[in-house]
């Protein structure tokens, strides 16, 4: 090699060096943001919320319509639907795992003077040093190489991966379904109390100018019979008693339509009606079984006790996956290899090689790998047989809530219905003269408190029947699984 190419190939490693340095030492040129009120002023609710999709309708919303445009726009939902492609999309790479692991590397020495060495001969006992060096490489050399490895134990422990990532999109999708029940429930709670809330509000202007007028007349007559001071004084802490309950439960209810807005994601500032339904007289399938048939039902239909079988099974895998890994690892070599050394003769080369290496202590340790595996298996099982036990409890909690509110509707309506009466027939007799209007002002805002308590106990009703279908894991909306649940591959397909 002359001595132009030496330093042709000593500049290209230079200017090599030089670009692998600058990039690499970039990253000192980056700096912290602090964020304030003054940098973050430009963000509004459409930059913050890009995925917050406007209502495509302005007519009042049904309850289903409600689940649809939920399960379709909620963030939290279609980041655990993307969570499952990738999920998925791992399952599928099955191939991967018979592919090398492959490594390229280049490097380059210089050096200010030559690297030489001495030679003796074997017979030589003189002593003496030889006059002549010599020498074996140039001042600037490069060496270069791609490597390719096999592993093949672990090329062998490749199927207990790819079932092991299928198995995680199993899980995956039990989880998604798993919060697509757990949203309906949110969902049934919000749209009730928010259509409560709705004929609440509907209300609420006219009973305060209602209870301001019957206030204003009791201090009238207060002031124009002293001696009915004490029974006008009495009426007046009523009225407001009575207000102030009525306010109290019409404040529970103000959270119940941004709560909606929220689930399904719509922009800051919507304003959207709702279109109220009355429940059927009877409780359905549901409120007609007994709670062994429930209990059972929940146990087949669960995602969570499905999410306990998958676990069992990883833990399955990952006990058979140790014991694999007592035996000898065994990695193959292949390389392409360049050298700019002058000195060598054959400067470009292939290479392989096979390395066996076995820890043969590991041997005696097979018994503990064993133990620790079924110690874990035990340990799951136990865990799934807890989950149980909370299934079976939801189950039962859930279908006595659900007949107990039924029961508290019904006296609910009645209430109501009484109320009804007893503020018609007050309304006659103030328009003939025979009570005075203040004791229907009164009334008037019991019957309201009634109605609004019937509302809410409707809502309750809705929400405990939500709950227990939950409870069982048979939700309507959620229960047709989704295109990308059905691309799941099949563990019997590997």
């Amino acid at each position: 090699m002359t001595i132009e190419q030496k330093k042709s190939n000593f500049k290209t490693a230079l200017i090599g060096f030089g670009l692998i340095s600058a990039l690499a030492l970039g990253g000192c040129a980056s700096t912290a943001v602090k964020y304030d009120s003054t940098n973050v002023s430009g963000y509004t609710d459409s930059t913050l919320r890009p995925q917050a999709v406007p209502l495509e309708t302005s007519v009042p919303l049904s309850i289903d319509e409600v689940r649809i445009r939920t399960l379709a726009h909620n963030s939290e939902f279609a980041r655990a639907q993307n969570q499952l492609m990738e999920t998925v999309r791992k399952a599928g790479m099955r191939g991967k795992d018979f592919l090398p692991q492959a490594y390229a590397s280049s490097y380059g020495t210089w050096r200010n003077n030559t690297s030489a060495s001495v030679g003796k001969k074997v017979d030589d006992t003189s002593g003496t040093m030889p006059k002549d060096f010599y020498t074996a490489q140039d001042q600037a050399v490069a060496r270069s190489n791609l490597t390719t490895s096999w592993d093949l134990l672990e090329v062998g422990l490749s199927g207990f991966k790819a079932n092991r990532r299928v198995i995680n999109a199993y899980s995956q999708s039990e989880q998604n379904q798993y919060l697509c029940n757990k949203m309906m429930v949110d969902v049934e709670n919000a749209y009730w109390r928010a259509v409560a809330f709705e004929q609440a509000e509907k209300k609420s202007a006219w009973l305060k100018s209602r209870v301001a007028y019957a206030l204003d007349l009791s201090l009238q007559r207060a002031d124009q019979n002293p001696e009915t001071k004490l029974q006008e004084l009495m009426f007046q802490r009523e009225l407001i008693d009575i207000n102030r309950w009525y306010q109290s439960l019409y404040r529970s209810l103000l959270s119940a339509k941004p709560e909606l807005a929220r689930l399904m994601n719509v922009p800051a500032g919507t304003e959207f009606d709702l279109k109220a339904t009355r429940l059927p007289s009877n409780l359905g399938e549901l409120g007609k079984q007994n709670p062994l048939e429930l209990v059972t039902t929940a146990y087949q239909n669960r995602p969570e006790i499905r999410q306990a079988l998958y676990k069992t099974d990883l833990t399955k895998l990952k006990n058979e996956e140790d014991l694999w890994r007592h035996l000898p690892a065994m990695r193959f070599f292949l390389g392409a290899n360049h050298n700019t050394n002058s000195f060598v003769l054959n400067q470009d080369f292939a290479s392989a090689g096979l390395n066996l290496s076995w820890d043969l202590l590991r041997l005696g340790q097979i018994g503990e790998t064993k133990r620790n595996g079924k110690l874990a298996l035990a340990e799951q099982q136990r865990q799934t047989e807890i989950l149980a036990s909370a299934v079976m409890a939801q189950v039962m909690i859930a279908r006595e809530q659900m007949h107990k509110l039924n029961y508290d509707l019904t006296l609910a309506w009645k209430a109501l219905s009484i109320q009804g009466e007893i503020t018609d027939d007050l309304n006659t007799d103030v328009k003939s003269g025979a009570k005075p209007e203040t004791y229907l002002v009164k009334e008037e805002l019991m019957r309201e408190l009634s109605f609004i308590r019937e509302q809410m106990a409707r809502a309750e009703l809705h929400t405990a029947k939500a709950r227990l279908e939950q409870s069982i894991g048979i939700v309507p909306t959620c229960q047709a699984p989704t295109q990308l649940q059905a691309n799941v591959p099949s563990l019997t397909a590997l």
